[in-house]
């Protein structure tokens, strides 16, 4: 009993640690700040939005996804240089990502967006 009430408490602490991030990016994109949202993803460890991805969440253009792409990029330096802040999670998801030398990235130019 004592082990099912743990596991519960577990899961809606998830939940509910997932809807605040999840706010925070719809407040992001519903205000047009780009470069936040970018720069969010990418210190957080999280994998980069396509064009079409910036779409669905209300970008309009190609700039918009630019403007996006310029904050991951800098987020992501942040991340990988181990920048560690407050906000700033190490993210298992992708331990490659972050190693020198070409090849080594999770990132294929169709997962950028190229």
């Amino acid at each position: 009993m004592a082990r099912l009430l743990k596991v519960c408490l577990i899961a809606v602490s998830a939940i509910l640690l997932g809807a605040c991030s999840s706010q925070y990016e719809a407040d992001l994109a519903k205000n047009k700040q780009w470069e936040e949202l970018g720069a969010y993803h990418g210190e957080q460890g999280y994998r980069e939005l396509t064009e079409v991805d910036i779409g669905k969440r209300g970008g309009y253009a190609e700039i918009d996804y630019e403007k996006y792409r310029a904050g991951y990029l800098k987020g992501r330096f942040d991340y990988c240089a181990g920048k560690q802040t407050v906000g700033t999670v190490i993210n298992p998801g992708y331990p490659d990502d972050c190693m020198d030398g070409e090849g080594n990235s999770s990132f294929g130019l169709v997962d950028r967006g190229y």
